[in-house]
């Protein structure tokens, strides 16, 4: 039984693989989108024993329980791409935004703003961006400047500074729209770079292959469960116990 056990997990474990670098493949043009990675882990051995016989238990071996998937991000920064746009920011390096919406204060990377009905500068789900004491970023409908410190800047005032954070290796909670939440961010001096905007951090060549050889794998261990399937029904058939 061990084989078919092993091979369902890996099954399970390569499916969960194929299904986030296809998503690194979707969102390799999402600006500030970060990839996700993995690895496989090997679930713990376990003890078998006999029981109903004198002594009570009597062990009669060990079981693999197979492999899990374990996600998570990568936190490499990308680069940048020129846009021209006011309200385009991007980080140079290290570092995300923090914006406050309905989850509370999460972290981007996707510096694609816009002003909305109250002047405030949001995402496009309509999270505020916010300055480092807090305040979400109130520009109205003028023109504005940022300086590679997050100072905002506008008709020769300051209105704050831009909150700026670098996020910990984990644990982080992926959001819709390239958002992030975690517990463990802090002050990050990373620069901003008004008029353009992070890219992905996807490599397209290295997700292409990855998720080849994922397919490869789940393909082999489909074949191994499937086997394994019929010498358990023919072991049945049999009365040998497998």
């Amino acid at each position: 039984m061990d084989a078919l056990y092993i091979a369902a997990s890996g099954m399970v474990a390569q499916n969960q693989a194929m299904a986030a670098l296809g998503t690194n493949l979707a969102n390799a043009d999402s600006p500030g989108y970060l990839s996700q990675v993995g690895s496989m882990a090997e679930f713990p051995t376990v003890a078998i024993s006999r029981v109903g016989v004198m002594p009570s238990q009597v062990p009669i071996g060990t079981s693999g329980q197979g492999v899990a998937f374990l996600a998570g991000l990568k936190l490499f920064p990308s680069g940048l791409q020129s846009t021209e746009q006011m309200t385009d920011l991007g980080i140079s390096g290290n570092g995300f935004f923090a914006v406050r919406g309905t989850a509370g204060v999460l972290y981007t990377r996707d510096g694609s703003f816009t002003i909305d009905s109250t002047g405030t500068l949001t995402t496009a789900g309509g999270d505020r961006l916010l300055y480092n004491n807090g305040k979400p970023v109130v520009v109205g409908q003028g023109p504005f400047s940022v300086s590679s410190n997050g100072t905002v800047a506008q008709n020769g005032k300051v209105l704050g500074q831009l909150a700026i954070f670098n996020l910990p290796a984990g644990p982080i909670k992926t959001l819709p729209g390239n958002l992030y939440q975690t517990a463990g961010a802090v002050p990050s001096t990373a620069q901003v770079v008004q008029g353009a905007l992070n890219t992905s951090n996807v490599n397209l060549a290295n997700q292409t292959v990855d998720l080849i050889s994922a397919e490869s794998s789940y393909q082999s261990l489909t074949a191994m469960v499937n086997e394994e399937s019929s010498r358990l029904k023919t072991a049945a058939t049999l009365g040998v116990l497998a």
